[in-house]
């Protein structure tokens, strides 16, 4: 039995526009390993990475609920392994590869406060595990690694950059961070070409519908989408940018770059709105007759909130040339229309 299987289905969805900032990244040819592959910003990325002409090979483990599905590449030749990225069976997997997105992980900060020790296995332990059997098998890949805003915290000042201190407030957040500064250490003690990017709220097609622990912004989609009141809790005032996942894509490509081995990089839109503004958008968008409601916090949730938070993207601006493209109007309305045209995501629901 081979480690890892080519699966192609029937064709469904668009491909990811990733012009611009990533154009100069020719990964034609290329040997890519995405992990968390079939996940939703994976399976976005292994859209682009196909059409780009590059050979991709994905790592799932398809934990019940963070998302992933199959659903999500149907339609691509892809080589593909049900597997943890701590497991041994990557070796193969890493074999040969070129350039690693490592995008798996745990993104749920309630589910990480109700089992710390699973989050911090699958956001800093494995990630540790995948890192040695990456020197090892092929310490010449490039690494580009997918963290998270969380890791700020609370802050005092906005646009939050990169010079704002790490002070997470979940353990979601503390092993993202963990993840992340294991992803460094293997740049400046082994050689490793690493670079990590900090991806602030990410929208858009292929996010899983059914989970309202995986962000507010598929819940509001969900919602909106069934005509149901979307819920927001406190007064809806605190701030967020938004970013839809081609723009997030594009940032991932970007930073295959030369100049951005050992960086680490805010990823967010220019543009923030409150939660209200954001409901409202979407419920007209989606033509929705739930509208929306303010109610108060449930206390796990209100314990580990950060409160506004706005991203400062210049370093990677004026690094790499990588900037959002995508308002949240146009996002939105492309989410919407997605969904709209498959009909899959809503009836697993």
């Amino acid at each position: 039995m081979p480690v890892y299987e080519l699966y192609q289905c029937g064709n469904f969805g668009g491909v990811i526009d990733t012009t611009s900032s990533a154009e100069a990244r020719d990964l034609s040819g290329v040997v890519c390993v995405v992990t968390g592959g079939l996940g939703f910003i994976g399976s976005n990325l292994t859209h682009s990475l196909v059409a780009m002409g590059a050979e991709v090979r994905v790592i799932d483990a398809l934990v019940a609920e963070h998302g992933g599905s199959f659903h999500n590449v149907d339609g691509l030749a892809v080589e593909i392994i049900v597997a943890n990225i701590g497991d041994d069976r990557v070796d193969d997997v890493l074999d040969g590869a070129q350039v690693v997105f490592n995008l798996a992980g745990q993104v749920s900060h309630t589910a990480s406060m109700r089992d710390p020790q699973q989050d911090l296995r699958l956001n800093a332990l494995d990630h540790a595990a995948f890192l040695e059997t990456l020197r090892r098998v092929s310490p010449t890949a490039r690494v580009v690694h997918a963290s998270t805003r969380q890791v700020y915290g609370r802050v005092d000042r906005q646009p939050v950059d990169e010079t704002s201190a790490a002070n997470p407030l979940d353990v979601n957040g503390v092993a993202k961070l963990a993840g992340e500064q294991l992803h460094m250490v293997y740049h400046h003690a082994y050689d490793v070409a690493t670079t990590s990017l900090r991806l602030t709220n990410v929208y858009g097609p292929r996010q899983r519908l059914s989970s309202a622990e995986l962000g507010f912004l598929p819940v509001f989609m969900r919602k909106a989408l069934q005509s149901e009141s979307i819920r927001i809790f406190g007064d809806g005032l605190q701030r967020r940018d938004c970013l839809h996942v081609s723009d997030v894509v594009s940032a991932l490509i970007a930073a295959t770059a030369d100049a951005a081995v050992g960086r680490v990089y805010n990823v967010g839109h220019p543009q923030d709105s409150t939660l209200v503004e954001i409901a409202e958008l979407i419920v007209a968008s989606a033509a929705s007759t739930g509208g929306f409601e303010l109610i108060p916090w449930p206390h796990d949730h209100q314990r580990i909130d950060i409160g506004s938070f706005h991203t400062d993207s210049s370093r990677i601006a004026a690094e790499l040339g990588w900037s959002a493209s995508i308002s949240l109007g146009d996002g939105v309305a492309d989410t919407v229309s997605f969904y709209r045209g498959d009909s899959w995501y809503l009836s697993s629901i």
